[in-house]
């Protein structure tokens, strides 16, 4: 069983907010797999959206240190679960498989959240939902799951109402399986308001949405109040929150 790796390391998750579903502020270890079928403007991982470029994988050797192991792709499961319980600090909360965008390798995905349970891990999954039919192919592993709500302004893809039906379609799929799940929605100061109604009426009743400003933040804050109650008014003021990337105030990955 091969993967085609990015990177694996020990942080905090610092997105989510306080939502229901979000890990924000736990110790997790991050799996990041190379590839990516989307194309956001403002995509952090840039690198490894083409997964045939990346031709080497990095692993920590001790969290927090920045020292870096190394490896060739693909790689094997077990050098990925070797990789993972090597930085085990015993107070880890969920296995975080994000990218790229992990349902892309799909069998391997599979495989290693099946072997990560088994050693005692949850799973946090952090995708960009716009592919249901491999999404339910392991939602009965995932715990938690951030799924993204794509915003107009993202331009992932041509068909962007299209994808945000999709996202919508993994949400219920991964809800009826029986995990913990939010949507996230990156927003900029041309996000249009109604285009957040719309999400907003999507989500109702189907899980929690977390308004995030696009980093380096850009948006006025007035605006964000903006957006923020107009999905309030909607989905009830209980359901939505603000999430911003804190793990970089913190200086950390």
């Amino acid at each position: 069983m091969k993967l085609i790796m990015a990177e694996v390391f020990n942080s905090w998750q610092g997105e989510g907010g306080s939502v229901s579903g979000s890990a924000f502020g736990r110790r997790q270890i991050f799996v990041r797999f190379a590839g990516c079928d989307l194309h956001c403007r403002w995509c952090d991982s840039r690198e490894y959206i083409d997964a045939s470029r990346v031709s080497r994988w990095r692993c920590e050797v001790e969290p927090f240190t920045g020292k870096f192991e190394y490896l060739p792709n693909p790689a094997s499961l077990d050098d990925v679960i070797n990789a993972v319980l090597r930085i085990d600090t015993g107070d880890i909360h969920s296995i975080s498989y994000t990218g790229g965008e992990p349902t892309l390798q799909i069998k391997p995905l599979k495989a290693l959240m099946e072997r990560m349970k088994e050693l005692g891990f949850s799973s946090f999954l952090e995708t960009h939902g716009g592919l249901p039919e491999l999404i339910r192919e392991v939602a009965t592993l995932t715990d938690y799951a951030s799924v993204d709500i794509k915003d107009e302004t993202a331009r992932a893809t041509d068909d962007w109402r299209g994808l945000v039906l999709r996202e919508v379609e993994s949400i219920k799929i991964l809800r009826e399986a029986g995990a913990e799940v939010y949507a996230k929605l990156v927003v900029t100061s041309e996000t249009r308001l109604e285009n957040v109604r719309w999400y907003a009426e999507l989500l109702k009743g189907l899980a929690p949405l977390v308004i995030q400003p696009r980093e380096p933040v850009n948006i006025p804050q007035a605006r964000l109040m903006e957006l923020y109650r107009e999905a309030a008014l909607i989905m009830g003021r209980k359901n939505v929150g603000l999430s911003f990337q804190v793990h970089k105030y913190l200086n950390v990955l």
